[in-house]
């Protein structure tokens, strides 16, 4: 049952192209810029007032931004007297939101537009009292796709995201909903249309406002969900560590399980591609009891049909000079993981550090007192530190690996070596070939450096909130954070279509 109604401003509960276009182009004018026709500004808006300037200047030829500054602040002197120029709302959208209220709902604004001028234009249109929570641009809050301030509504409304419509005209208003695990509905009266709610998967486009009000009050559907909205998804791929659970933890959540029982049931395949090694995802997700997928050793190993379908091994130098520094490293919260297609070699003696890799990890593991004297084809290497290694990590270990080995952050507590063709994305992309399916036709997620070539490797890739900047910038969309169940969320909006 739904019990909350997310609306965008601009475009979608009033119009305010005029005084967008009146205050932008007073702002041009001033320092010799041409004008534009209101409709160009349907293109421009969506991201906020700076990027709005931006793409006004760089359509007026000023492709260096070089009068950035000084345009931007004349607008937004400008714009303080004129943000209610001419605004009103759209037919139909002041009776939706008075038959709303009648019935129960909790209604909240969500604008890129700065805080208070979002205030001044719901207090001046809507009148007080009307919506229980009205959030725009803060400094300390990112702006939309970013689903910070849909969390934030959330949080405040004690609202779950199944409780919850967002409703929005712009392909940035699809990503935010979807962004944020919720309901996204596309308004055809807005900005933009419909092909651009389309290509950004609206779960549901609308005509009027009426269309809506049936929706969620009167739970019907007819006409709702729009044409060619729904994702033709033939592939999923997940990494593991820190996309679905906390880093190094023994079992997955029971709603992934679930959702990976129905998604497979539907004929799509699942793929789990993790930096860990295969004996350890395998016995992770074996309570799912479907033929998955998986990517082990961040590319080295891919299995399917449960044999292993591509090997990726180390040169024998690489692995001998690699471990002559890590072994400089070692002390009591350091250690080294070297890894096979069958298992690992651990030549360390902490009990501690065994427990964690043979029983939260779950890896088939060999203990030796030296790693190099063992006759096996390794295909990664990863030197683990309690608490964190990036700054040995970034500092010393990539840097002077990076040009023999592909190196990278796997997680804050490891650091991993592998041959230079190892890439979860390279692996995908294998799978993909095998099973004749395309990127467009595939959904990744992931979290971390080690995460990049697999989000690329996907037409509908998703970082969680927790994932690092360089991988959320990525990524197509964010969702919530692993502890949030942000990818369960997207998940599900595609066996629930």
């Amino acid at each position: 049952m739904k019990k909350l109604v997310i609306f965008d401003l601009d475009g979608t509960l009033t119009n305010t192209l005029k005084s967008i276009q009146k205050s932008a182009n007073m702002a041009l004018e001033a320092f010799g810029f041409a004008p534009y026709e209101v409709d160009r500004y349907r293109y421009f808006v969506g991201n906020g007032s700076a990027e709005l300037i931006r793409q006004c200047l760089i359509h007026d030829g000023d492709e260096q931004l070089l009068h950035f500054d000084e345009v931007m602040g004349k607008y937004e002197e400008v714009f303080e007297k004129y943000c209610m120029y001419e605004v009103k709302p759209y037919e139909g959208i002041t009776d939706l939101i008075k038959k709303l209220k009648e019935r129960g709902f909790l209604l909240a604004v969500n604008s890129n537009k700065p805080q208070a001028q979002t205030e001044d234009v719901i207090l001046s249109v809507f009148g007080e009292d009307v919506f229980d929570m009205v959030v725009g641009q803060v400094e300390d809050r990112p702006r939309k796709p970013a689903p910070d301030g849909v969390n934030y509504i959330l949080s405040k409304l004690e609202v779950t995201r199944d409780e919850t419509v967002y409703l929005g005209d712009t392909s940035i208003d699809m990503q935010t909903g979807k962004s944020a695990g919720v309901f996204t509905v596309g308004a055809l009266w807005g900005f933009r249309d419909r092909e651009e709610l389309e290509q950004h998967h609206a779960d549901a486009i609308i005509s009027t406002p009426t269309e809506l009000l049936n929706y969620v009050v009167e739970g019907t559907s007819e006409n709702l969900v729009a044409s060619g909205s729904s994702r033709t998804i033939r592939l999923i791929a997940t990494d593991v560590d820190g996309t679905l659970v906390k880093d190094s933890s023994r079992e997955v959540g029971d709603e992934i399980i679930e959702a990976i029982r129905k998604l497979t049931d539907q004929g799509i395949y699942f793929t789990i591609a993790s930096g860990r090694q295969y004996g350890s995802i395998r016995r992770m997700f074996e309570r799912a009891d479907r033929n998955l997928l998986f990517i082990a050793e961040n590319g080295a190993h891919i299995i399917k049909d449960g044999q292993t379908y591509g090997l990726t091994k180390m040169k024998r130098e690489h692995v001998e000079e690699i471990m002559a520094d890590l072994r400089t490293l070692y002390d009591e919260d350091c250690h080294v993981v070297a890894s096979t297609s069958r298992g690992c070699f651990l030549e360390s003696k902490n009990e501690d550090f065994i427990r964690l890799i043979s029983e939260s990890y779950r890896n088939d593991v060999t203990l030796t007192g030296d790693i190099l004297a063992e006759d096996a084809d390794f295909v990664k290497l990863a030197i683990y530190r309690k608490g964190s290694i990036r700054e040995i990590g970034e500092r010393f270990l990539i840097p002077k690996w990076k040009d023999k080995v592909k190196t990278c952050m796997a997680g804050e507590e490891w650091v991993d070596f592998m041959d230079f063709s190892v890439d979860k994305g390279n692996a995908l992309k294998v799978l993909q070939e095998g099973l004749g399916i395309s990127p467009r036709e595939t959904m990744v997620f992931g979290d971390n450096e080690n995460d990049i070539g697999l989000l690329r490797a996907g037409g509908e890739s998703y970082a969680v909130g927790n994932a690092l900047p360089v991988v959320k910038k990525a990524a197509k969309y964010v969702c919530a954070p692993y502890w949030e169940q942000g990818v369960y969320q997207v998940l599900r909006t595609l066996y629930e279509q």
